[in-house]
């Protein structure tokens, strides 16, 4: 499992990404970056589910320009899940696919998403029998979307958390913005246990090119141990950034 949000503003798409990977439930690296950058291109790509997934399509993407690419990206990414799903999860695997970058002929910023699924699988009933991956959150062809967050959270979640979900994206803070729905995310159970952490990646996308830079370390969170979030005061933590 893996955390990404992100939005689009009118000179820049931002993404943020967790850190963790697992094996057999509990995490095994806590440091990953998950938004790949795509040789040649001002653009990145970034997924849920299989933690190697989103590095091992990377560099399997055939194309000549971010325009060129989101022109067969949906069949591109299907085959890519379908074949690492069958020779590296034992046909078993689910992911949301998100690709962000920055549009030639139009010069503008964008994400993209998908969601893919083994249908039938343990992993795709999981998913589908989890309340918060209801199916109007399932983007199952390619969609350009303004703002996203997987896994989403409730609109009460939002609520309780003091999250603004009608914000103007092009006056707020991206860092504060999207690391606060993540902290949302991290105390979200998936399978009975929590799946987001590690550290936040933050990835800017513009005109000019591709930027990342870590933006926040849960330090508590160790390769070995379960993640167990404390709990949090969101007026106090909201007041925190402000004063950051």
């Amino acid at each position: 499992m893996s955390a990404i949000n992100g939005f689009v503003r009118s000179n820049a798409a931002f993404l943020l990404t967790d850190g963790l990977s697992y094996f057999e439930g509990i995490p095994d690296d806590v440091n990953l970056n998950k938004a790949h950058r795509l040789y040649g291109l001002n653009a990145v790509v970034a997924a849920t589910g299989p933690a190697q997934f989103g590095e091992w399509m990377s560099t399997r993407l055939a194309y000549k320009s971010f325009d060129n690419l989101i022109e067969t990206a949906e069949w591109q990414i299907t085959h890519h899940f379908k074949r690492y799903a069958r020779e590296y999860r034992d046909g078993d695997a689910v992911s949301c696919v998100v690709l962000a970058g920055w549009h030639e002929k139009e010069e503008r910023p964008a994400i993209y998403s998908i969601e893919l699924e083994t249908a039938g699988t343990p992993k795709a009933l999981l998913v589908r029998q989890s309340a918060e991956f209801e199916e109007k959150h399932v983007a199952t062809s390619l969609t350009e979307l303004p703002i996203i967050a997987m896994p989403p959270p409730s609109r009460e979640e939002f609520q309780e958390a003091g999250f603004d979900l009608i914000a103007d994206v092009e006056k707020v803070d991206p860092e504060s913005y999207l690391l606060h729905c993540m902290e949302i995310q991290r105390r979200k159970r998936f399978d009975g246990r929590h799946v987001v952490g590690g550290h936040a990646v933050l990835t800017t996308i513009t005109r000019e090119g591709v930027a990342q830079r870590v933006v926040h370390v849960w330090h508590e969170d160790q390769p070995g141990k379960r993640i167990e979030p404390a709990p949090i005061d969101w007026s106090a933590w909201q007041a925190e950034r402000v004063a950051a």
